[in-house]
């Protein structure tokens, strides 16, 4: 008998609740809340996104009579605010100051209201970002996450960075990009700065354009490959030579900045093995890396004729510092190597080792600011050095797949997914 009351109450009291709702759920429907700010901004941390961030919270159905108080908290990021507690005014809204702090990159406001009874209604949160310093800060924001090269004058101040088909010049603040746009610009596809400061594109239909300004107007250059409508693989070496690839085409080179080409069809396995990296070595030979795995190739006449060079391992990246040493990065088993020849390649001796979670081809991967080189291995991360001999890991990060430094020396990491990219501004200089 106890049994069938029990569950005869119990059936009562599911009926009701289903007829008669909670009355402060249903009150909450008739709620609006919302911050009149634009949420996924970015500032610096530590600095003041409003001195008087607005809230709006209204009750609908008396909007105004009924008061809401407001409890506003940082939670997230170490910022602080200027008012905690407070309550809207009859158009329903309540201020306060935000200031972020630097815990962390992602910082977060929140708006928790009570009714006039004080009855707990719901918390709102905003969403802002603040740039640290000496800190890695992740950002998947458009168009800096799609970053595809960079080109930085520390002499002239400014950066540049492509994208998949747009340039862009870095603003007053480093995370902050604004289109470049030209008509010659159409479809750009690499982004490359010789040693005189000279810019040249490539686009995606094969045109190769320059700006002797800075990036503020551009010129065509002669086309390497004219019956080519299709992208080139353009490289520029250290004595301002650019150089030109095409799979279906010989491998040419331009001593005047892009107006007449020279064709290197004189060695079959270089026009077929295309260029990866080329430098100008003291005595004037021509040191070049292709994409034939186990060799680079030396020319003592301007590039006409090649010699082959052997090299350990699989051959991965080339790159030759102001002393003419020459620095390799090779894959062995399981693992990638960096050696240094200072005969020219006769011989080398293995300088650091690491087991990278992924291998594969290496673009921006030596760069150096001030006193230090920083060099990325992708699949493993950034080590760094001041004289490439020692080496100490500067940042362990397996998702990492190139590496830029803009002009003002702030370090941008790429991911290996193509949709995020890393800040780090250090305070050190």
């Amino acid at each position: 008998m106890r049994r069938t009351v029990l569950l005869f109450a119990i059936v009562c009291f599911a009926l009701a609740c289903d007829r008669y709702p909670d009355p402060s759920v249903n009150s909450l429907k008739n709620y609006s809340f919302s911050f009149q700010i634009n949420p996924g901004q970015k500032y610096f941390a530590g600095e003041w996104v409003s001195d008087s961030v607005k809230f709006y919270a209204v009750d609908s159905n008396n909007p105004l009579k009924d008061s809401i108080k407001v409890l506003f908290e940082a939670v997230k990021g170490g910022g602080n605010v200027t008012i905690p507690s407070t309550s809207t005014g009859k158009n329903g809204f309540s201020y306060t100051g935000w200031k972020l702090g630097t815990g962390s990159f992602e910082q977060k406001l929140r708006a928790k209201t009570f009714d006039t009874s004080g009855n707990y209604l719901t918390s709102t949160d905003l969403v802002e970002y603040g740039f640290r310093n000496d800190s890695w800060d992740t950002c998947s924001f458009s168009p800096d996450s799609y970053i595809m090269g960079m080109v930085a004058d520390t002499v002239n101040k400014f950066t540049l960075m492509i994208t998949n088909n747009q340039i862009f010049r870095q603003g007053e603040r480093y995370y902050l990009w604004e289109p470049v746009n030209d008509p010659l610009l159409i479809s750009p596809r690499t982004l490359m700065m010789d040693n005189k400061g000279v810019i040249y594109v490539s686009t995606w239909t094969g045109e190769l354009v320059k700006s002797s300004d800075h990036g503020v107007s551009w010129k065509t250059c002669t086309k390497p490959f004219p019956d080519r409508p299709y992208y080139i693989y353009p490289y520029i070496s250290n004595d301002n030579y650019v150089w030109a690839f095409a799979w279906d085409h010989p491998t040419k080179f331009s001593k005047d900045g892009g107006m007449t080409w020279t064709d290197t069809a004189a060695l079959s396995e270089l026009t077929a093995g295309g260029i990866g990296d080329v430098f100008r070595l003291k005595d004037g030979s021509l040191l070049l890396r292709g994409s034939d795995c186990c060799n680079m190739y030396r020319s003592f006449d301007d590039g006409l004729t090649w010699t082959i060079i052997k090299t350990p391992d699989y051959l991965l990246k080339l790159f030759v510092n102001e002393k003419d040493e020459i620095y390799i990065v090779s894959q062995g088993p399981g693992i990638i190597i960096i050696y240094k020849s200072t005969d020219y390649g006769v011989s080398y001796s293995p300088l650091y080792a690491a087991a990278p979670q992924f291998v594969t081809e290496m673009d921006n991967i030596f760069n150096k600011w001030g006193d230090f080189y920083y060099i990325l291995l992708p699949g493993f991360g950034i080590l760094k050095s001041s004289d490439l001999s020692s080496y100490e890991v500067y940042w362990t990060n397996n998702n990492l797949n190139n590496l830029f430094i803009d002009h003002n020396g702030v370090l941008i990491a790429k991911d290996w997914n193509y949709n995020t990219v890393y800040y780090r501004k250090n305070s050190e200089k």
